[in-house]
C-alpha cells in the first residue's frame, strides 16, 4: 500500500513539470494563427499567456489542429510577421 501512495504522489509531481500548452477536449494541440502587436504569428500556447505577455494586445484569427494547417493560413493571411489588427 506505501509503495502505491509513493508512486501515485511521484507521478503527480512528474505531472505537475509539464509544461501546459493549448489542449482542448479532444487531448489534441490545437495551433493558434493570432495577431500580436500588429504582427501575425503561429503559437500553441493559450491566449490568455500571449495576452498575459504581450499586454492585451493580442487575438486570434483562426486555428488548426495541425501546424502545417495553422501556417497555411498563415501564408494566405500574407505570412509570418505580416501586418494585422485586432480590430473587427
Amino acid at each position: 500500500m506505501k509503495l502505491s501512495l509513493w508512486f501515485a504522489a511521484a507521478m503527480s509531481l512528474a505531472l505537475l513539470s509539464v509544461p501546459a500548452t493549448a489542449v482542448p477536449p479532444n487531448g489534441r494541440p490545437e495551433y493558434g494563427v493570432y495577431c500580436v502587436q500588429g504582427r501575425l504569428t503561429v503559437e500553441q500556447k493559450q491566449i490568455e499567456e500571449l495576452k498575459r505577455v504581450f499586454g492585451g494586445d493580442v487575438c486570434r484569427l483562426d486555428q488548426d489542429p495541425s501546424l502545417i494547417g495553422a501556417r497555411e493560413k498563415v501564408q494566405r493571411l500574407g505570412g509570418t510577421g505580416a501586418g494585422c489588427s485586432c480590430e473587427m
